[in-house]
């Protein structure tokens, strides 16, 4: 059997939720808190014993007192869509990323940037792409300007070569 949904107020006695029996003993229970009949009568008629008379009161009594507390305002969260919606934010943000990455690396390419990342193994360790040494064009042309000054008998006022190359 399913709870009664709380958020729909009933408009009158007759519309409310539950059996037959279920609305007779509580009927009952309420005469008797009323005054209108004992409380021996009432669980005479309800075919239960004084003690489990008392439980039903309470737990009714109970129940009253928590449709009574103040309720939160404003619309109930539903964590269900707000998980769904968290889901679908996140797969967009990572196809974001991913595009901005490839667009990222083909810029480098166009460019001629080489990737700052090494590749690694599984290992953990960088692998190595072994190419032939490539001098810069920072190194050639000072190559060339010193060549040039050792031809023109200036080579005495270059300050020393920091790679250690000759002048």
């Amino acid at each position: 059997m399913t709870p009664p949904d709380t958020t729909k107020v009933p408009a009158s006695p007759k519309a409310l939720t539950g059996s037959a029996e279920a609305k007779r003993k509580a009927a009952i229970i309420l005469e008797a808190l009323a005054g209108l009949r004992t409380i021996q009568s009432a669980s005479t008629e309800l075919e239960i014993a004084l003690p489990r008379y008392y439980v039903l009161e309470s737990r009714m009594l109970q129940a009253m007192v928590n449709a009574l507390e103040p309720r939160a305002r404003g619309r109930k969260r539903d964590y269900e869509a707000e998980i769904k919606q968290l889901t679908t934010d996140n797969d967009k943000l990572l196809r974001e990323a991913q595009r901005l990455q490839a667009l990222y690396r083909a810029t480098q390419r166009a460019v001629g940037i080489k990737d700052a990342d090494r590749p690694k193994k599984a290992g953990g360790k960088t692998t190595r792409v072994r190419r032939a040494h490539v001098e810069s064009r920072g190194r050639r042309v000072t190559r060339a300007l010193r060549a040039d000054a050792v031809s023109d008998g200036s080579a005495d006022t270059l300050p020393p070569d920091p790679q250690g190359g000759q002048t």
